[in-house]
């Protein structure tokens, strides 16, 4: 087991001012509770802690709940990290046991995300529920999650937006998300030329020795007002109800094997590892459909 450490609490800000939407997200503990969970070495936990802050921004930014679904040609093979707009947030990987290397004291994600040979290193989902489900795909290249979920929010709205995520040693995972206010060009132009060096560097230097999230806007040079906070935090939306709303679509045939071979099953969560035990009796019950 790993274990991690941070001067900073886990916090998400809201900002605003300038024609700018600001939004940012430092979560140690988030990636802490997921790497306990599942069992997740360094390596492996930074990505899913880096996906977890990403899918949190985009969230919050959207207002809605975001499903981000990575696979990808590199040794994690892929991971998956869903969030709502509360700060709740959960997610996987494929792989458990990678080791991670920093440099520079930035976690490095080419080892995990991508092989030597290959840029293409697979591709991105991401899901919204807005109110409807809608799915929107794309390409994942160059081992760089904040510049893939950025070509998403340029895709998906005229005003467009800005991502960057980091993994600072020793597994502390924190993004930020800029959007402009305003349909205007200028706006656009000024979120977009601060992008590529909060992706290059900018945001780590920002974050180096970092007390108080809300001191993180005047050192990227933004002049904007605290509009509101959330907590992150790792929530998973399983119950037994939905377990048996699962159950529940089976064939007949297959329910009543289950109690009769099995004496009742046992269904675990993937995303928080809680169990749910459902009786023979119970299964015979759906088996025989609505009373």
């Amino acid at each position: 087991m790993h274990g991690y450490r941070s001067r900073v609490a886990d916090r998400f800000i809201i900002c605003e001012g300038e024609g700018v939407l600001f939004y940012a997200c430092i979560a140690p503990a988030l990636q802490a509770d997921a790497a306990r969970r599942h069992g997740l070495a360094p390596g492996s936990a930074g990505a899913l802690g880096q996906a977890m802050c990403g899918a949190l921004l985009l969230a919050v930014h959207s207002q809605t709940r975001v499903d981000v679904q990575l696979d990808c040609a590199g040794p994690l093979r892929g991971l998956l990290a869903d969030a709502d707009a509360t700060g709740a947030a959960r997610g996987l990987v494929r792989v458990s046991d990678l080791p991670a290397r920093y440099d520079g004291g930035r976690l490095d994600p080419k080892p995990l995300l991508a092989t030597g040979s290959d840029e293409l290193a697979g591709r991105l989902s991401i899901v919204r529920k807005d109110p409807e489900l809608r799915r929107t795909l794309f390409p994942f290249a160059g081992a760089d999650l904040g510049a893939a979920l950025t070509l998403a929010l340029r895709t998906e709205t005229e005003r467009g937006g800005e991502l960057a995520l980091e993994v600072l040693s020793p597994g502390t995972p924190a993004g930020v998300l800029l959007a402009p206010l305003v349909d205007d060009e200028e706006a656009v132009r000024a979120v977009r030329e601060r992008g590529k060096p909060l992706r290059q560097g900018g945001l780590a230097r920002a974050l180096a020795d970092l007390r108080d999230l809300r001191e993180l806007p005047e050192r990227l040079g933004l002049s904007v007002t605290l509009a509101g906070e959330l907590s992150p935090r790792f929530q998973c939306r399983c119950s037994r109800e939905r377990v048996a709303g699962a159950l529940r679509t089976l064939e007949p045939l297959e329910l009543r094997d289950m109690a009769e071979r099995d004496g009742g099953a046992v269904c675990s969560c993937d995303f928080c590892g809680s169990s749910y035990k459902i009786s023979a009796e119970e299964l015979l019950a759906y088996a025989a459909g609505p009373a």
